[in-house]
């Protein structure tokens, strides 16, 4: 009983309750304003009031090769909705793609008023003259290769739905999935230009086949190297990982490109075709078919990074059942190694294509190019056959314009160092060596004149030993004295090989080279200008050394005969020797080396000693005996301090180019304002950004996008001569080259 009364109780609380809810005067308008505040892909940016919610009959979807009138525009092809009552996401508005045909328009062409749209454009939301240069475009094909990418976004928000949305419930038969596929690279080959549309594209074509067609191969249309593609790449992985496959090059460069967490560096990004090519052979060297990965617990969910704002971008998508490796650090890690590798191989090409001016096709630029990568291109197989034939196994020996035209490139109008390094950088790359090479032999070639070349070269990692330059410059001295009566006697050459292939100090390598350096300073007239200068702080032991050298090859053909001795003369002079120090210097070798047949100057005094015993079969020539071998040695102990230096090229009498780094003052920020220099340490600090986060930091410094990136771009030129900022979706910035530009003046 005492329950009934409480019901009782409670229930006529309850109506009094109600009553006077009934009678309570509201205190606002029953229209409910929800305002949205949100921006981003996926998002639209703006307010609606949901008295606007749709309303009336569903909208329809017309599929290709059908019509449709609005607003006197016949538009073609279909594959788009019309009508009142399309709700997005949230059911408060209608989808961004929904052409409504009672809303207004104003006739305009599909090039104008785009920048009244908005970024997140809605078709009810836009101003009437965006809708009428819309349905112009629309009515006109879609072909105007001129038209807003606003418009096109528009279209393409259509066939997001229709795959998307309408093909993940069922409603979209595969043959229509085909069509709009189709329709998607037709855009793709008109508007692919547009870095975002480009890659909303891309997402949209690898989605499909992740949704619908998984259990296919990847069509060829995919572009896994777009980052807007990472979700479907993520299915690829996980399938490949899930069946226990070895991680291919290909696909392990994706899979670190696309991480979220690592960014590939400038040379990788500017050098793409040569990046890869470079990171699959050392990919290979390493792992071999490629690194197998444990399959994870993690499970794979994949969402949609839908370019419509009305379709959700937490969308989660119905995938297989498969572990999610993309979340693993320790492959990453394994694949980042040789990414840097690679990366550091490819820094100096990379600048030199990033300066103003740069072609890829120059001998400048293929001399940066790793070895590797240029020896296997058809044309580069082409030349190294013609390189072989003139060489012939041996050495040869051609003019340097006639070189120039073997490898197919014009000559110089002048030969600057720069030139001289990379003529031998190529040659190098293609397996064979030149004499003389700037970079071991101290020495230039002249347009007009000849060069040698020999097999092999130098090798990428030749680094030659103070023996190597010695005996070089021993060399060069040694060709100045043969040439003093203009007729090099074979046994005058004979004797300076020896030098070099009897010394145990060098190595294979070095000989092959100096051999050849050899070849090319007996056949090319030297010279001694300058030479006095650099003498003149060398002691007189050291002078006395070099002075036996020169006339150690003097009498190499077993005399030394009057002419010479004047010529001799003149060369001590100009070496900054006493030339009345000449017959002592035979008198010494003479007792060194024994008896030679000698003519001296204002003498008739002659004494002739007969030559060492050869043997039998052997060919006449001098032959350096142990003792004497050993005192040349000592001598040039004396001069190794010296030697190196006396044949040192000078400087170019103009700079080769800017150099990397180099200022035009002190401090190279004080030629920037103080916005573009809050920039610049803004951007410094990371290599990627996100469009909209470069744009909102240009705001608050009061710059806008493109020109900030010019001024920033031009700065450093000037300084670097080398682009900082890659724009692009999303946008790079050259933090090495900014670390570089200041760290200069410090």
């Amino acid at each position: 009983m005492k329950i009934i009364i409480g019901l009782i109780i409670l229930y006529v609380i309850y109506r009094a309750l109600k009553g006077s809810s009934k009678t309570k005067k509201p205190t606002q308008s029953n229209e409910v304003t929800l305002r949205v505040e949100v921006s981003g892909p996926g998002s639209y940016r703006g307010s609606y009031d949901r008295s606007d919610k749709p309303s009336g009959p569903p909208a329809d979807w017309y599929p290709l090769n059908s019509k449709v009138s609005v607003k006197g525009y016949d538009i073609p092809g279909g594959l788009i909705y019309v009508g009142t009552n399309l709700s997005d996401y949230d059911g408060y508005q209608n989808d961004a793609c929904l052409i409504n045909p009672k809303l207004p328009i104003k006739p305009a062409e599909p090039w104008e008023a785009g920048d009244e749209m908005g970024y997140w454009p809605y078709y009810g939301h836009i101003p009437a003259k965006c809708r009428g240069a819309y349905l112009k475009w629309l009515a006109g094909g879609r072909v105007e290769p001129e038209a807003y990418i606003g418009y096109v976004f528009l279209f393409f928000y259509g066939l997001e739905r229709r795959l998307i949305v309408d093909g993940t419930n069922g409603s979209v038969s595969s043959q229509e999935r085909s069509e709009i596929i189709n329709e998607v690279q037709r855009l793709l080959k008109i508007y692919g230009r547009n870095r975002s549309f480009r890659g909303y594209a891309n997402n949209l074509l690898a989605m499909e086949w992740a949704l619908f067609q998984n259990d296919k191969p990847t069509p060829s249309y995919i572009d896994f190297d777009d980052r807007y593609c990472t979700e479907p790449f993520q299915l690829v992985l996980a399938k490949n990982v899930a069946a226990g496959n070895s991680i291919p090059a290909d696909m392990a460069l994706n899979w670190f490109r696309l991480n979220p967490n690592v960014n590939l560096k400038t040379p990788a990004r500017r050098c793409a075709k040569e990046f890869r090519n470079l990171f699959a052979r050392r990919y290979f060297q390493k792992f071999g078919d490629g690194i197998i990965v444990k399959p994870n617990k993690t499970r794979l969910r994949i969402d949609y990074r839908a370019a419509s704002p009305s379709i959700r971008s937490d969308r989660k998508l119905k995938v297989p059942d498969l572990p999610d490796p993309f979340i693993l650090t320790g492959p990453i890690n394994r694949i980042g190694t040789i990414i840097d590798e690679c990366t550091q191989e490819l820094e100096s090409y990379s600048r030199f294509l990033g300066r103003k001016g740069s072609d890829p096709k120059s001998l400048a630029a293929l001399s940066l190019i790793p070895k590797e990568l240029i020896s296997q291109t058809s044309g580069a197989k082409i030349i190294n056959e013609r390189l072989a034939k003139i060489c012939n196994g041996g050495i040869g020996f051609l003019p340097v314009a006639t070189l120039y035209k073997t490898i197919g490139q014009e000559v110089p109008p002048k030969l600057l160092k720069k030139d001289l390094e990379s003529l031998a950088s190529f040659v190098e790359n293609m397996g064979f060596g030149i004499a003389p090479d700037i970079r071991y032999h101290n020495m230039k070639f002249s347009l007009d004149g000849n060069i040698a070349v020999f097999p092999k070269g130098h090798g990428i990692d030749f680094n030659p030993s103070k023996e190597f330059r010695t005996v070089g410059t021993i060399l060069r001295l040694g060709a100045m004295v043969s040439q003093i009566d203009q007729d090099v006697a074979p046994e005058e050459e004979a004797t300076l090989q020896s030098l070099v292939q009897d010394n145990r100090e060098l190595t294979n390598i070095e000989k092959e080279s100096l051999l050849a350096f050899l070849h090319w300073s007996m056949r090319t007239p030297q010279n001694a200008a300058g030479l006095k200068a650099r003498l003149s702080g060398v002691s007189e032991n050291q002078k006395t050394a070099i002075s036996h050298i020169l006339v150690s090859v003097a009498h190499a053909d077993g005399e030394i005969k009057p002419e010479e001795i004047k010529q001799l003369e003149k060369l001590y002079t100009t070496l900054g020797l006493n030339k009345e120090q000449v017959t002592g210097d035979i008198h010494a070798l003479a007792a060194e080396s024994g008896p030679v047949t000698v003519g001296l100057k204002d003498t008739d005094t002659s004494f002739a000693i007969p030559q060492p015993a050869r043997p039998v079969g052997t060919a006449r020539g001098f032959i350096l005996n142990e003792e004497l071998i050993r005192i040349r040695k000592e001598e040039t102990r004396q001069v190794k301090s010296v030697l190196e230096d006396i044949f040192a090229e000078q400087e170019d009498d103009e700079p080769d180019s800017i150099p990397e780094g180099a200022m035009v003052s002190n401090n190279p920020l004080a030629s920037l304002d103080e916005a573009h220099q809050n920039l610049f340490n803004h951007l410094r600090s990371k290599e990627s950004w996100e469009r909209e986060a470069f744009k909102a930091t240009c705001k608050s410094l009061g710059l806008m996008v493109d020109g900030a990136m010019e001024v920033l771009n031009e700065w450093a030129f000037e300084n670097a001569n080398a682009p900082l900022i890659d724009d692009g979706e999303p946008i790079y910035v050259d933090v090495s080259l900014a670390k570089e530009i200041v760290d200069v003046q410090q």
